[in-house]
């Protein structure tokens, strides 16, 4: 009888390491499949296969899943303006769906009965993958060693040592996940809510001390909500970007320049879909730049009204994806909305990078408010054409008439407003 083959995704770190060796063990066929959602670098890519390979994986596959990340999550938690608990931008919370997604895909051409994870319990990510797996494949059994063993990190690295395998000793300390979105840094200091990590934890970007004294500014470039180009500016495409590059570079770029700069640190706490509360580092550079940048053309172009509801609906898709409801029906009228929101939001935002802050020194557009209330002689603090002085007293003493009934109201005063 042959073996029955199983599908891990595959990251090449220590959780998806133990499991690889302990399916083996249990008699499994092992395929490795790594999803590429912005987590490897130059040459990461033949190391993580010569992982799969040393701990006995019979096939290797990776899938390069960037430029599908970027326009099926990113391009809209930046329309969408969203930072999770108004400060984090999901680093890997929407990241999960793809990779699940291209992990299910190789299952199915490779003809697997079951694919595996390497997600704990105590976490969202368990959920991530089981949702989107039972959605697309339900035939496929779903095998989880680390969930169902309740295993320590310690434990694992005592397992993979004593059959032979290095392991790295920050990995046994810390959970790192990176993608385009950003990076999450689990472990150590961020078990309880009151440490912070030390500089060793964190993988790229630079502390405020060790940034340049001298920042940078940048010119983003913004079609319907979509950034098309990030340049110095004099006008210098900056490193990694320029005619050519794929739709995902501009993200990336800021995401090395933005860390050089100390920008982008942050640990985030809040509650899981499961009812805990956790606690993660994160470094996203690049998102809070570009998020930053676009909520500031935003405010050029939309109205108050379309801002506000925009604020409301971009919180909310914005959450369900972080909390794996992936394919509610409801998601594409969020993408609706948030696709027709953007139909003026075009023009160029001037940013400087600092000491770890992102600074908003202007913004332009050819869909500007304010220039189009300046056209009609309107200038805030100033005057307008439109209207005269005594226009503008009738209207401001209209304007105190709710809340001077309501004073009067409260004193049980009978006297007549003037």
């Amino acid at each position: 009888m042959s073996k029955r083959k199983i599908v891990v995704a595959f990251s090449g770190g220590l959780d998806t390491s133990y499991a690889v060796v302990s399916l083996r063990e249990q008699g499994w066929e092992v395929i490795t499949a790594n999803i590429d959602t912005g987590g490897l670098h130059s040459g990461e890519g033949e190391s993580v296969k010569a992982r799969a390979e040393e701990l006995g994986a019979v096939k290797h596959v990776i899938v390069d899943a960037r430029e599908e990340l970027y326009a099926r999550v990113i391009t809209y938690g930046v329309k969408s303006n969203y930072l999770r608990n108004g400060g984090y931008p999901s680093c890997v919370g929407a990241e999960r769906m793809i990779q699940a997604e291209k992990v299910v895909q190789v299952a199915l051409e490779n003809g697997a009965d079951a694919v595996a994870h390497g997600s704990t319990g105590a976490g969202a990510d368990h959920v991530r993958y089981d949702a989107v797996i039972r959605a697309l494949a339900p035939q496929l059994e779903i095998v989880t060693p680390i969930r169902d063993e309740r295993l320590t990190r310690e434990q694992e690295t005592e397992f993979l040592t004593s059959r032979g395998y290095a392991v790295s000793a920050k990995t046994t300390t810390y959970s790192i996940n990176e993608g385009l979105i950003g990076t999450t840094i689990g472990g150590g200091e961020t078990y309880g809510s009151w440490e912070y990590l030390p500089e060793s934890a964190w993988t790229y970007t630079k502390s405020i001390d060790e940034a340049p004294a001298e920042g940078v500014e940048l010119l983003l470039g913004f079609e319907k909500g979509e950034v098309v180009s990030a340049t110095t500016t004099d006008g210098a495409p900056i490193d990694g970007t320029g005619p050519g590059t794929p739709n995902y570079a501009i993200l990336k770029a800021l995401n090395a320049l933005g860390g050089e700069h100390g920008v982008g640190r942050g640990i985030h706490m809040g509650s899981t879909m499961v009812g805990n509360l956790a606690r993660v580092g994160f470094e996203a550079p690049g998102m809070l730049i570009l998020i930053a940048a676009h909520r500031e053309l935003e405010r050029l172009v939309l109205s108050n009204r379309q801002q506000a509801t925009k604020a409301t609906l971009g919180t909310t898709y914005g959450d369900l994806l972080h909390e794996a409801v992936y394919y509610d029906p409801i998601l594409d009228d969020f993408r609706a909305f948030l696709d027709s929101s953007q139909t003026r939001v075009t023009g160029e935002v001037r940013v400087r990078l600092h000491k770890g802050s992102v600074v908003l020194l202007g913004s332009r557009s050819p869909f500007s408010l304010l220039e189009a209330a300046a056209r009609q002689g309107v200038v805030y603090g100033y005057g307008s054409s439109l209207w005269t002085g005594e226009e503008a007293r009738a209207f401001a003493h209209m304007y105190a008439m709710p809340g001077a009934i309501a004073q009067i109201a409260g004193r049980g005063d009978e006297k007549p407003v003037d």
